[in-house]
């Protein structure tokens, strides 16, 4: 059988009919809701709200009839549409040339007045009708029952777009999730890739040296010390990269934590990496919650290891963390004596690769804290900065508990 070549006008209804997901769907009581309120205010024992194609007349809801769909031929909705009128009316079809010959008027129906608002999206498309019908004989309704169904039909043009865009919405994260996971693998494979060389450069260098033992001048060292800084440096940003892509992977996986024994471990792990003996962790009791361990600890290993990295040198460095929770939160504070954020960094400290100090001052890739909000902000949270220039810096962690 040949399709239907489609005219302009029948292709963008039955485009917009498509976006709406709409066509051979259940009953919904929202739609059901909004016709038998039209029934009642207007007392017409027939209301039908009718969604048109190019071949039928399709009822999402319908009051005083069985019928589920006709053909367009018989469609009275199918001139409501074309008739470009804010109401089309119809006060007796049995004496309108154009429908007294038609099944719906002539069968057990017996319909008699129609009063059809048009259904139209925001490019002025209409598609389908909220409509009205008497049986057995003409009735009329008020000018101000008429504004009320065009009202009513609003809302369900209303209901329509939100529907549509809950689509696609839902088309979009699926995106998004599918896009993040490949972004994840592609950043797994990559950092394997890259670190591997790296590894074997460091290998290398240090092979080099031990053969050359006692036979490297002063200038050699410090070639080789700055070769070994700058591997060292790469295979690291190549980590928090890695930990940035991450950031976007799954965290909904939850478990019991120790907060107090989870904080002292992530603190004791970066002391010896930093080689930091002389700082201090102060944490108040805190309990055991069920929370994503993946993304505690990326927030608490970066606040940690930046307090760490831009530590005072005038004093022993102490890290202070403190814990409330209400019924739909979790606050932390982490607080540091170090060097302090000047006022005007605030937002420019969670950007990526933003950093307020060259490397030779402070080592970093100016990932991490980047990595902290990106987390938090996925988690459904928010973290804010307070700090005093050479006093220290104070980060306050708000997220969700579910």
């Amino acid at each position: 059988m040949e399709n239907k070549i489609l005219n302009h006008q029948d292709y963008s209804r039955v485009k917009a009919l498509e976006n709406y997901k709409i066509l051979d769907t259940l009953p919904e009581e929202m739609y059901d809701d909004i016709t038998r309120l039209a029934s009642c205010i207007c007392d017409m024992p027939i209301v039908l709200l009718s969604l048109i194609d190019d071949k039928r007349q399709f009822f999402k809801s319908k009051v005083g009839v069985d019928l589920q769909e006709t053909p367009i031929e018989h469609s009275i909705c199918f001139h409501a549409l074309l008739s470009n009128e804010e109401l089309f009316e119809v006060p007796d079809l049995r004496t309108d040339s154009r429908f007294q010959n038609s099944p719906l008027v002539e069968n057990d129906l017996n319909i008699v007045s129609y009063y059809g608002v048009p259904l139209q999206n925001s490019s002025g498309i209409a598609f389908g009708t909220l409509c009205v019908i008497s049986q057995e004989e003409p009735k009329t309704i008020s000018e101000e029952k008429k504004q009320i169904l065009k009202r009513l039909a609003k809302q369900i043009v209303y209901l329509l777009e939100l529907r549509r865009q809950n689509f696609e919405l839902k088309r979009y994260q699926e995106e998004v999730e599918y896009y993040s996971k490949q972004m994840e693998e592609f950043a797994h494979t990559a950092a394997h890739d890259l670190r591997a060389p790296l590894r074997s450069i460091k290998s290398f260098l240090q092979l080099i040296e031990m053969k050359r033992e006692g036979q490297i001048d002063e200038k050699e060292q410090k070639y080789f010390q700055f070769i070994n800084t700058n591997v060292d440096t790469m295979n690291q940003l190549i980590v928090d990269l890695l930990d940035y892509a991450k950031s976007d992977s799954k965290i909904d996986e939850k478990e019991s934590i120790d907060l107090n024994v989870f904080l002292e471990q992530i603190f004791h792990n970066l002391v010896e990496h930093h080689h930091s003996s002389d700082s201090n962790l102060v944490i108040q009791s805190m309990p055991a919650i069920y929370y994503s361990k993946l993304a505690l600890h990326m927030i608490f290993y970066n606040l940690i290891d930046n307090a760490l990295k831009y530590r005072s040198q005038e004093r022993a460095l102490e890290v202070k963390i403190s814990y409330k929770s209400d019924l739909f939160h979790y606050y932390f504070e982490v607080e540091d004596n170090g060097i302090g954020i000047a006022t005007e960094y605030y937002d420019s400290i969670f950007k990526p690769f933003k950093r307020l100090h060259t490397k030779s001052e402070y080592a970093g890739s100016g990932l991490g804290l980047a990595t902290v909000k990106k987390i938090i902000q996925k988690l459904g949270g928010a973290i804010t900065v307070k700090s005093q220039l050479g006093k220290g810096t104070k980060f306050l962690i708000t997220i969700p508990k579910e």
